[in-house]
């Protein structure tokens, strides 16, 4: 019996520009379009390429987990992962797609304060000299 691994199934994301391509025109487009038509098409890509960054620092790996942390990132806020109770969730380890549903499942009002303080710079971090120390 031939069985082909979760990992085999997303080898075609595995290069940042290939994840791009497939978040923003396959998911994006249709699931955030108001951040879709807000941005240009290379600022879209970028944003989803460092917003990948992150959540590999945070130690998501399989690529759908990675793509539900960077729409965390649209809806909460571009820094979602250092706020009270996403915080706790991001640095701990574990199944990538456990974790993430633990984020979905956060209170509203833990959510609210992330929104209401989200720091947009963490779209470019380098850019705006944010480093892994800033991840938490």
């Amino acid at each position: 019996m031939l069985r082909i691994t979760r990992k085999q199934q997303q080898a075609h994301l595995a290069r940042d520009d290939a994840f791009a391509e497939w978040y923003v025109e396959d998911f994006m487009q249709f699931n955030l379009p108001r951040f879709y038509h807000a941005l240009s098409a290379q600022g879209k890509r970028e944003m989803t390429i460092n917003g990948r960054h992150w959540a590999r620092l945070h130690g998501f790996e399989d690529a759908e987990a990675q793509g539900h942390f960077i729409t965390l990132m649209w809806e909460v806020g571009a820094d979602f992962f250092r706020h009270e109770g996403f915080r706790q969730i991001a640095e701990r380890d574990g199944d990538d797609m456990a974790r993430i549903d633990a984020f979905y499942e956060i209170d509203p009002d833990t959510a609210a304060t992330a929104i209401q303080n989200a720091d947009d710079r963490y779209w470019y971090p380098v850019e705006n000299g944010l480093t892994k120390g800033d991840a938490t």
